[in-house]
């Protein structure tokens, strides 16, 4: 921050840096998509990997900086604000006021997807029989009968999005089948499709006139202007680079595969390690015996000393009472105390969701807890009455969603998913970032 305010073009000029090594993150994906990965040789593999963590590594190097925006920005923002509103920030008209100064600018890549989709159902439902086909006939039968320009536009479409079902530990990208399939539920629920488009489309043309409307209706000054615009950018920044992390991970994991063949090391268990720990005479000689403890269970701590970062793995009898240690000083609280990410309030059951298997639970209506969301979360998300997550702030991944879906939200509790569990029945107060335990 005191980079930014010595340098306004501080900003821009991380960004150009940060644009040059994304550019070369898609130019090793393009690599590993066009190779032949079965065909590589042990050694052949193990480069293609490190050529692909390298590029990921430097480019999540520079891109880390939103972080750090986001979390000094946002209390020196409100602070402003206070002053701005004369209102405490926990007043429910603060809480409004800063709701609207935050909605982004433009859709994330979930939204850009979500639209672009919709135009392809646009297509079918002018054609009776396409909108005969995908609303009476089976998965099964639409597949076999589908037009080759529909299908054309499908595998299109799955090509640029493959990756909205992806995490950063594991995960399948998208196929035709799976936007068939979504494009098959959507068109039976005679959603308005042409409506709908237009909803989405001009829901950023509102947020910037509303903010702009708010900006002069409070007489915001320029570097508090300066400011907001800041932690607005960060907010898109946050969502481009999360879309080239997804990727890359996958990616690597595609490596990661062949490498687990090749070496006979099972492949969940070369998960449990960072890519800077696999090395090739490691991957040769592979320690399985370590391998099936971190398998169990493992932590990593890690802490800054000097110039130099210390990292260690705590496996077994370290883990437990490292963990010992960690309960010992879990305060648990009537209430849970969190950030504002999106207004409303909802009452709902508690669906805490750890990993991706947990998100089938959630039912529509249910209070989603999680420690963060990830773009695989998005269904479970949508049918949620309410999210709230122990991690994030308001640039993060839940906040911009939830401000998409129009859903109540809570981030940053730090507690939740510890405090909360399944079959819980929560009041969630987001307005007030509240979360209530009822029973």
């Amino acid at each position: 921050m005191k980079r930014f305010k010595a340098n306004p073009e501080y900003f821009k000029e991380v960004l150009k840096k940060d644009a040059k090594l994304v550019e070369i993150v898609w130019r090793t994906i393009a690599k590993v998509r066009n190779s032949n990965l079965q065909k590589l040789s042990k050694e052949e593999l193990f480069k293609l990997y490190q050529k692909m963590w390298y590029a990921y590594r430097d480019s999540i190097s520079v891109s880390h900086i939103v972080e750090g925006i986001s979390y000094v920005a946002e209390p020196l923002f409100k602070k402003k604000l206070e002053q701005i509103t004369e209102l405490d920030r926990h007043d429910k008209k603060f809480k409004e006021t800063f709701n609207v100064l935050m909605q982004p600018k433009k859709p994330s890549f979930i939204s850009k997807e979500h639209i672009d989709l919709l135009k392809i159902m646009t297509t079918i439902a002018e054609d009776k029989n396409l909108l005969s086909l995908f609303q009476k006939e089976s998965l099964k039968n639409i597949i076999q009968k589908l037009s080759a320009s529909i299908r054309k536009k499908i595998s299109a479409h799955k090509e640029e999005y493959y990756y909205n079902q992806l995490n950063y530990y594991h995960g399948e990208s998208l196929t035709d089948t799976n936007y068939v399939k979504e494009i098959q539920k959507l068109l039976k629920s005679n959603i308005y499709i042409r409506q709908r488009i237009k909803e989405e489309e001009i829901r950023y043309e509102n947020n910037n006139e509303k903010r702009n409307k708010l900006i002069k209706e409070l007489h915001i000054d320029e570097d508090t202007k300066k400011l907001l615009d800041l932690i607005i950018e960060v907010l898109h920044w946050q969502d481009d680079r999360k879309k080239h992390m997804l990727c890359s991970v996958y990616h690597m994991n595609l490596i990661l595969k062949e490498i687990s063949k090749k070496f006979t090391i099972p492949l969940e268990m070369l998960k449990c390690y960072f890519p800077f720990e696999l090395t090739f005479s490691k991957l040769e000689s592979f320690d399985k015996k370590d391998g099936e403890e971190r398998m169990k269970h493992f932590i990593v701590y890690m802490k800054r000393e000097e110039d130099d970062m210390k990292f260690e793995v705590y496996t077994g009898k370290e883990y437990k009472e490292f963990m010992d240690v960690y309960y010992r000083n879990f305060v648990l609280e009537s209430d849970i105390h969190g950030t504002c990410a999106s207004q409303g309030s909802a009452l709902g059951t508690v669906k805490v969701c750890k990993t991706r298997d947990d998100l089938d639970k959630v039912d529509k209506g249910d209070v989603l807890v999680a420690s963060m969301t990830r773009p695989e979360f998005v269904p479970a998300m949508k049918k949620a009455s309410a999210i709230v997550t122990d991690e994030g702030g308001i640039t993060c991944h839940a906040a911009i969603v939830a401000r998409e879906l129009n859903k109540p939200c809570v981030i940053g509790t730090k507690i939740a998913t510890k405090a909360l569990k399944d079959g819980d029945l929560v009041e969630v107060k987001a307005n007030h970032g509240i979360v209530k335990k009822i029973k």
